[in-house]
């Protein structure tokens, strides 16, 4: 398959069945996998990310730790921007897990990106792929291509990696949302069309959770293979493509796979460039130009 064609997909624009107990499943599967996992539910927080960092910090975590929500007043992605969603159709959970302390983590978005698209493929969802740094992706049917956008993509969730230290401990607090059904406003407030799954909270918690804490627990090994699955999942592998900074064009030239060190290829006219930093935003070419 093509990563770049927009296969079939289980998009739809059904509201998710209701919860009784979001985290009912997502309990049951962690008493036979991982009972050593905390798990707490709050209605409503300001970001589930900020809550477990500040609480590592105090030296209040003494296990890996799940924290999900319905709805977060401050939830934010990379560079600080907001994270938009919709109480009654979003996953939004933060894991905070130790390594030991100075443990580099800066590929681990890219390794999670990996495990939460081959858990939604489980599911049925084989069309999400992967942007570079941290978005899920998921083709949007017979979308016409919007300037700027994401040519027939839609965004289905993000991931947002960061670090807590103590003398005991690195934690990584790995947070990541996913749209069950996409939310009112997101194309206008990021330029980005949505997607969603027609799943519960439920039922996509029980799946996402235990599939990183998996990938996790392997230690580096399975990270490693994670990295070297990323390729294959990109989108935008092969395509023209412009990196910007602040809607500044620094440079274009086609996708190719990542280096060893998680940055992203890029093949120009002047030679093979490498993007590092997270703070650049990744763009089709054919799109940016039309901005």
């Amino acid at each position: 398959m093509n990563p770049a064609a927009p296969p079939d997909t289980v998009t739809t624009a059904v509201p998710p069945p209701a919860d009784a107990d979001p985290l009912a499943p997502l309990r049951a599967q962690l008493a036979a996998r991982h009972a050593a996992c905390a798990v707490r539910w709050v209605a409503q927080t300001g970001s589930t990310n900020a809550d477990l960092l500040a609480a590592a910090r105090a030296g209040q975590l003494d296990a890996p730790t799940l924290l999900a929500t319905a709805r977060q007043t401050a939830g934010r992605g990379r560079q600080g921007r907001a994270w938009l969603d919709d109480a009654h159709g979003s996953v939004l959970c933060s894991l905070a897990w130790p390594f030991a302390p100075q443990r580099d983590v800066g590929a681990m978005s890219l390794a999670v990106g990996v495990w939460l698209a081959q858990a939604l493929h489980a599911l049925g969802a084989t069309g999400v792929r992967l942007k570079w740094p941290n978005d899920l992706l998921l083709p949007l049917p017979q979308a016409p291509a919007a300037p700027g956008g994401l040519h027939g993509w839609g965004k289905l969730g993000g991931v947002l990696v960061e670090v807590a230290d103590t003398a005991q401990a690195r934690w990584a607090v790995i947070g990541f949302g996913l749209n069950l059904r996409a939310p009112a406003g997101l194309s206008g407030a990021v330029g980005l069309d949505a997607a969603g799954l027609h799943l519960s909270r439920g039922q996509a918690l029980a799946t996402l959770v235990p599939a990183l804490l998996d990938g996790l627990q392997s230690g580096p090994r399975a990270l490693a293979a994670a990295l070297a699955q990323w390729d294959a999942l990109h989108a935008w592998t092969g395509l023209p493509v412009c990196v910007s900074d602040h809607g500044q064009t620094l440079f274009c030239g086609t996708a190719l796979g990542l280096a060893g060190d998680g940055a992203l290829r890029v093949r120009t006219a002047q030679g093979e460039r490498r993007v590092r930093s997270a703070d650049v935003s990744l763009r089709l070419q054919a799109a940016d130009a039309a901005q």
